[in-house]
Formats: C-alpha cells, structure tokens, sequence
C-alpha cells in the first residue's frame, strides 16, 4: 500500500496498522522527512517494511513518478491513502487569493494527480482499493475555513465520480471522515472552538480506530462511493 501524507499523525497510524498486517508500506512526503523516517523506522522494529517517496503533490508529474516507483519497487500496488491536508484558519472575506490556491491546489487538486495516476495502475489489473481522508467540513462547513471545507467538499465529488467511473475495472473508492485529532493541522481548530463541538459519546474514535477501520475499508470489497464519518458529533 502506498499512503500520500505519511509523515502526518492520522498517516504514521494508517500506514503503522497496514505494516502490522504484513502489508509492505510506501510513505509519501513532501518536507517533513524526519517525520516520515520515524514511521518508516517504527514499521520496521516491528516487522514490517517501508520505503519513503519525496514529491510535491501539486505537480502531476511528481505525484505519477511516485506511484511508478513504488509500484516498481513493490512489484504490486493495491491500495492507495490520500491523508494529505493542510488548512489556513482565516475568514472568508480575508482569505488571500494565494492562500485559497495553495489549500485548494494541495487538498483538492493534489488528489486528483493521484487518483490518475493510481488508476493507471490499477485499471490494467482490474482491481484497487482507494481510500481519500475527508472531513464533516466539507459537509457542513466551518467559520474560517473556507478554503479548507471547499477543498473537502470537493474531494467527496471527485471520490464519487471516480466511483461510478472505475466500477467496471473494480477499482473502489471510498471517503473517511477521521474526526478531530490533535495535530499541527487541527491546531487552529483550538482557537476557534472547532474541537468542543458536541459529541454524543463520551469518547471520539482514537487514532487506532481510525486506522482499523481505513484498513478494513481499504480490503473489504463490494464497497465504493461512500463516505463513512468516525465521529459522533451531530450538527
């Protein structure tokens, strides 16, 4: 499995539970090499393997050498995890033209470089599992997150329009809203209260259920087009 954002908290437990389950593990990441070495570092003391790929997932030719590689250095590719996400706390009226480009170009954008490249791939083995990391933002939007919840809503578009299109290849397609986890991306939630928003269990789903339950979505076939929302926040 190849995960784009390997190097993010939600990516390090993703990528941490496919590597338990004996999967061999591609972590993309853009900067933050450090932080991807130690996920590759900490699937390896256990058992697993993993591998690291630099790219700029804004460039499309970047994004498709990354899953060329990989796939060569595999042999395979069968599943693919976009947790990549960064996001600009400001209000609509006084988000920059450069700020709303650069969330939507990464979030929005820099997914459907992978999701071509991927199905390229894919499509000639018939079958693949794509799971895209999504937020209730995009359902509902957010006060000051106006570049953010466009860039989520559209990435549930792009999930279902590629499911209805890859069907026939049995290539799947499918959503997760993950929740609020502390993390330098949630970071500004903090400051405008995002985090405190009633949940109607006592406890949201822990990084680890997060993981679990990409993991079973990823290998559960029959299933595509969907968004599943680990959350239990009602709005």
């Amino acid at each position: 499995m190849l995960i784009f954002g390997g190097s993010g908290v939600i990516g390090r437990s993703i990528a941490r539970t496919f590597g338990l389950e004996g999967w061999k593990v591609g972590l993309h990441y853009h900067r933050h090499q450090s932080l991807a070495e130690e996920t590759a570092t900490l699937i390896q003391a256990s058992g697993g393997q993993a591998c690291l790929f630099q790219a700029d997932i804004q460039e499309s030719r970047q994004t498709r050498i990354v899953l060329q590689n990989f796939h060569k250095a595999i042999g395979s590719l069968n599943v693919l995890i976009w947790a990549v996400g960064i996001s600009i706390s400001t209000l609509t009226i006084k988000t920059s033209q450069d700020e709303w480009h650069r969330v939507l170009n990464t979030n929005l954008t820099g997914a459907f470089h992978a999701l071509q490249a991927a199905f390229q791939i894919f499509s000639p083995q018939h079958g693949g599992s794509i799971i895209l990391l999504g937020s209730f933002s995009g359902e509902q939007g957010m006060s000051g997150q106006a570049a953010y919840a466009a860039s989520k809503a559209g990435l549930i578009g792009l999930m279902q329009t590629a499911a209805r299109e890859w069907g026939e290849f049995h290539v799947r397609v499918n959503t997760i809203f993950p929740g609020w986890h502390p993390s330098p991306l949630s970071a500004p939630a903090i400051h405008i209260g995002l985090q405190q928003s009633p949940h109607v269990l006592p406890h949201p789903p822990s990084l680890g259920h997060v993981a679990q339950t990409v993991y079973h979505l990823a290998t559960t076939p029959g299933v595509s087009g969907q968004v599943w929302n680990l959350d239990s926040r009602i709005w």
